[in-house]
């Protein structure tokens, strides 16, 4: 590089550091498609709280920046590394900055700003507040997420005045709010989302986890009526799912009431319209209504054939249902109005799915390689109980294909998939193929 061109990549390096250093509120960064610099004036942009770069120097800001990193700082030579300690550290990050805004997918870099941090050299606020930076560009660099995740670790176990998780709490959901919006299927910000869930629940904090799900189920369930053909998202509402089965008897009316919906009133209607011809219940829905949770599950699947005395707790188990009928209900929806998606016929797969094995583990039963056997009980797992392991009879099969919920998730799915497939919709032909083959119903559909 010539001494010109040096001097000008300086300056550059110069302007964007002060703009970093004196404005600590930007929010977003990009490179403005500026082919040739007419006006001779300095690149670096600003306005407000945003910061951009014109493309026309980005090619040779980065080679500089990046060349000068590797050759002279993030070597193994011993007598480099002993230089490393004696150099000026703001020219180190000076140079971090520039590359990894510009090219943030580069882990040796990252490993370096780890180092400066574990050498309280670096804060942490102020790191997670640069990687805010990145992904307003670069929505999609697992890199960033990785480094914000291992920030997030260590300021979660290290900070003991539990005021503060809340708020970063919400400041990493409006992140991955704001990478999803960017990047149409951004499975990173939804895994990224998936995994702050997961290492709260697994911290013992002073903060209200079942809140945070009620919030996160209602947030996705809308996100999904918007992003019909989004997978990443789909696949954290499933996860959301999986986390309000277990809610309290308080939390669960506070869930009811953020999404505005009557659980036990879309259940009933759903049943009330989809009994078998041939069933012998009389039951009107507004006796469905007033049934218990253990009269109503009772009703519906009658009969257990289970190897333990273990106690089932209805009002779990009726719960359970119940919000996976108002995910099938919503779904049903969507497939109508939102026509040919494939992404929303996979997630009632997954809605299917969770219904039978319900079923299955109540009558104490398990699909295994494509066969239904008996299930050991989690909480009495004897000797006894595992010798009895043995493939169900006919018996047991016809016991689990007659109850009245089996055949209402039945005769519903047949009005679907004809209901779609005269609309000319190929997905319900696959869903049927999928409950024949692989949920192992070929002998009843």
């Amino acid at each position: 590089m010539d001494e010109d061109n040096f001097a000008l990549v300086e300056k550059i390096i110069k302007d964007l550091h002060n703009v970093l250093a004196k404005i600590p509120d930007l929010y977003a960064f990009d490179v403005v498609p500026v082919d040739v610099n007419y006006q001779n004036k300095s690149p670096v942009l600003h306005l407000e709280n945003c910061l951009g770069l014109e493309s026309w120097c980005v090619k040779h800001v980065y080679m500089y920046c990046y060349s000068e990193l590797m050759n002279k700082f993030c070597v193994k030579s011993k007598k480099i590394n002993k230089r490393i300690s004696t150099v000026d550290f703001d020219r180190v990050i000076r140079l971090l900055n520039v590359t990894l805004l510009l090219n943030p997918e580069i882990n040796t870099l990252w490993n370096k700003r780890r180092d400066w941090v574990l050498q309280s050299s670096l804060n942490k606020n102020n790191e997670l507040h640069f990687t805010r930076l990145i992904l307003s560009r670069k929505p999609k660099s697992n890199e960033a997420f990785g480094y914000r995740r291992w920030l997030l670790k260590s300021i979660l176990q290290d900070d003991h005045q539990n005021n503060s998780i809340e708020t970063l709490i919400n400041d990493e959901l409006i992140i991955c709010n704001l990478a999803s919006d960017k990047s149409p299927n951004n499975y990173h910000s939804w895994n990224h989302r998936m995994w702050l869930l997961n290492i709260l629940k697994n911290m013992t904090l002073n903060f209200d986890i079942n809140s945070l799900y009620i919030k996160e189920y209602h947030f996705s369930e809308k996100w999904t009526s918007k992003h019909v053909s989004d997978f990443s998202c789909f696949h954290y509402h499933e996860f959301c799912l999986r986390n309000i089965y277990d809610l309290s008897d308080k939390d669960w009316k506070i869930l009811e009431t953020t999404l505005n919906s009557n659980f036990r009133e879309v259940f009933v209607r759903f049943l009330a319209s989809n009994f078998p011809k041939d069933s012998t219940v009389q039951a009107s829905e507004e006796n469905l209504l007033m049934y218990s949770e253990k009269n109503i599950m009772s009703l519906l699947l009658a009969y257990s054939n289970r190897n333990c005395n273990c106690e089932v707790n209805y009002v779990k188990l009726c719960r359970k249902i119940e919000i996976l009928f108002h995910a099938l209900v919503a779904n049903d929806e969507l497939i109508r109005f939102y026509k040919y998606h494939e992404t929303l016929w996979y997630h009632r797969r997954f809605i299917i799915h969770e219904i039978i094995v319900i079923m299955y583990d109540h009558f104490g039963l398990v699909r295994h390689n494509g066969a239904l056997t008996k299930m050991s009980c989690k909480n009495c797992n004897s000797d006894e109980l595992r010798q009895k392991q043995a493939k169900i009879g006919r018996y047991d099969v016809n016991r689990i294909y007659t109850c009245i919920l089996f055949n209402v998730v039945l005769t519903h799915e047949k009005k679907i998939i004809n209901e779609r497939r005269l609309d000319g919709d190929n997905y319900a032909d696959r869903h049927e193929n999928y409950l024949k083959f692989v949920e192992g119903l070929n002998n009843v559909i």
